[in-house]
């Protein structure tokens, strides 16, 4: 609906929110992969979720090698 959320720091929050298990579990698999997770909300603007997982060496190289013709 645009209406996005305040990102408050880690381990800050008002007693009236509702915590779920979604951004934190999000987190820490992005996390665990290596990678970063950034967040950008602005009320009004809606949200945008960016998750940077780096690819192991071996997929990158299967995926920029070349085929073998044979």
């Amino acid at each position: 609906n645009g209406r996005g959320f305040t990102v408050e720091p880690a381990g800050v929050r008002s007693p009236d929110t509702v915590r779920g298990h979604g951004l934190p579990a999000i987190r820490a698999r992005v996390h665990q992969l290596g990678g970063t997770l950034t967040i950008e909300s602005a009320p009004g603007e809606g949200t945008v979720l960016s998750a940077a997982i780096p690819l192991a060496p071996t997929a990158l190289t299967a995926l920029t090698a070349p085929e073998d013709p044979a």
